[in-house]
């Protein structure tokens, strides 16, 4: 009987055991939310459940997305400039007259963002879109939502229809709301006199948005949530940060978010409600009544965050808040640093359960983006006289031909795709490892700046390679800031006549930095080999085939001077992978020419 006994309470134990394991092995995947928490919302809609977003079939969604910032809202630095909007507007008017400027918006709204930009995100493998609205594409000049013919519902109605196209979630983000929320004018594109804050008749206007957008949107199920506000920041209770970071109680904040809640609530009980707190989203302080104030319990924060240190200590005060509200995080805007950076910032959301959108989708002439937009010389000239007035000023012929050269370049086709940028955030996560950036065939010529797309480490591996300052205007990681986003230093060539440069070259090069090319077929067979550099000292380079060293050389001291050297003959097994160490640096490199 003992035995019996014994027997039944060790099957007991061990029941117990994998019933134990099975719930564990449900809060890792899906951590810290309690099993038996019933689902949010039904119908197939994107909702919150518990502390993690689930998709309509209530499964867990990760949103991995891009911000599509400076379409409805252009903010001065995604064009070269600085400033908001209106004051950039008024600029051109002054410039090429009130019609150029008028038929340069509509271009501008027209062609930004067209169906072909929401392919290529789904081509990418990303699977949301967040959208930045400007309440005055909504509202006439008299504070009324225009109920025929509302430029903003045209466009955010095509803007659904491409993403349902393309079966990836769009996100409505309130970036500039009436009368602006805070006194960073660049992405409110603030007037001089209004607040949101100090006018109700803002704040009324506000809440007539998101009545008007629920109504519309309630059964559209690509529709994954609103985000109320953008970036909220001012100072309620005058603690000294214009920013309101020191704000303890945030009443007004609160307040405007519990009646939006409402009234969205009346018509809308289907979808996820995104808040951000004060701080430019980073202060929730006093606002903790918020974590139930929806009936439907559908509630998830939002935190942008840039150049910080990509570590479970920077984020565990987001998780202490995702803990304390019951609620999901989901990390709003984040982006512009390098792209080792982006992929360690994504493992760590992913391992913390937590989504993103990458921020913006298209500017010009930066390496940080998806899409960069080309420069132009006309364009540079009219803001760099809006910069400096003792700068030559532009004629209205020459504003006009640089206004429509940039509704050229703003296309897609016209744009630069940034290949390794969205490898970072989307491939390199997962583990995908090394890819060809460029075809690679020999006997040919391989120019360093075309090493493999992969992590650090991976095809790549150098000294300096993010920005973890706290600050933009770091850029130790990337001395050149040219062609790609990884932490290789890339220049442009000034002075390089060798007909076979692709104009950049890779510099700053230190001990033990390397870089990998996959070739595009298998090589065997022997050839002779040209380097083309430049050098101040004597270094030392070292090639390798499939982990085999083929070619170990000098690098002679060239006066700085551009050289093309015949570094010998080598002979090449059947590889797929060749490996240049840069065992002594101080060098920069061209290309390598490879002849039979």
């Amino acid at each position: 009987m003992k035995k019996i006994m014994l027997r039944t309470i060790q099957v007991s134990l061990v029941l117990a055991a994998v019933l134990s394991f099975f719930v564990c092995r449900d809060t890792m995947t899906d951590p810290g939310n309690k099993p038996d928490e019933p689902e949010t919302t039904t119908g197939g809609y994107v909702h919150a459940s518990g502390i993690l977003i689930h998709d309509g079939e209530g499964k867990n969604l990760i949103l991995k997305g891009v911000g599509i910032g400076g379409w409805m809202l252009q903010e001065g630095y995604m064009l070269g400039t600085s400033g908001p909007q209106h004051e950039i507007r008024t600029y051109l008017e002054s410039l090429a007259g009130k019609d150029a400027a008028d038929k340069f918006y509509e271009d501008w709204l027209a062609y930004f963002i067209a169906e072909k930009d929401i392919d290529q995100i789904a081509a990418w493998g990303y699977n949301s879109i967040r959208l930045p609205m400007h309440y005055n594409l909504f509202f006439d000049e008299n504070h009324q939502w225009i109920e025929n013919q509302n430029k903003g519902i045209e466009l955010t109605d095509n803007l659904l229809r491409w993403c349902e196209k393309n079966r990836i979630y769009l996100i409505l983000d309130l970036h500039a709301a009436p009368g602006a929320q805070g006194e960073v004018v660049d992405i409110v594109d603030k007037k001089e006199g209004e607040s949101l804050w100090r006018d109700e008749k803002y704040q009324d206007m506000t809440v007539v948005f998101w009545q008007k957008i629920a109504e519309r949107y309630a059964d559209k199920k690509w529709i994954a949530g609103y985000d109320l506000l953008n970036e909220p920041n001012y100072d309620f209770e005058n603690s000294g940060n214009s920013r309101g970071c020191n704000c303890k109680k945030n009443e007004p904040l609160t307040a405007l978010y519990k009646r939006i809640i409402n009234t969205i609530r009346t018509v809308d009980k289907n979808h996820l409600i995104i808040l951000e707190g004060n701080c430019m989203g980073g202060n929730y302080a006093g606002m903790d009544e918020l974590a139930t104030y929806d009936p439907q319990r559908n509630l998830a924060l939002s935190f942008h965050g840039y150049w910080g240190p990509n570590t479970q200590a920077d984020l565990q005060g987001k998780l202490d808040l995702r803990t304390k509200w019951r609620v999901p995080l989901w990390r709003g805007e984040i982006g512009e640093n390098s792209n080792t950076w982006f992929t360690d910032m994504v493992v760590l959301c992913d391992k913390n359960q937590i989504g993103w959108a990458n921020w913006p989708w298209k500017k010009i002439n930066n390496l940080d983006g998806p899409v960069i937009i080309r420069p132009i010389a006309e364009w540079d000239k009219v803001i760099a006289y809006f910069k400096d007035k003792s700068k030559p000023k532009p004629s209205a012929k020459e504003t006009q031909t640089a206004m429509t050269k940039m509704i050229e370049n703003i296309s897609l086709e016209n744009c630069r795709l940034m290949h390794d940028y969205s490898y970072a955030w989307i491939d390199s996560p997962l583990g995908k490892g090394a890819k060809p950036f460029a075809e690679h065939i020999l006997p040919g010529v391989i120019h360093f700046t075309d090493y493999d797309l992969g992590k650090l480490g991976e095809s790549w591996s150098d000294t300096d390679y993010q920005n973890t300052s706290g600050s933009s205007t770091n850029t130790a990681w990337n001395r050149g800031l040219q062609y790609r986003n990884d932490g290789v230093d890339i220049w442009k060539s000034t002075n390089d006549n060798s007909s076979l440069s692709n104009g950049y070259y890779v510099g700053e090069i230190k001990d033990g930095e390397w870089l990998q090319f996959t070739l595009n077929q298998a090589t065997n067979g022997t050839y002779k080999i040209n380097l083309r550099f430049r050098s101040k000292v004597s270094g030392k380079m070292t090639l390798y085939a499939d982990g085999q060293k083929v070619l170990e050389t000098n690098i002679s001291n060239t006066s700085n001077a551009w050289k093309t050297e015949l570094l010998g003959s080598l002979h090449l097994p059947s590889a797929t992978k060749i490996k240049v160490v840069f065992d002594q640096g101080g060098y920069d490199l061209s290309f390598m020419q490879l002849t039979e």
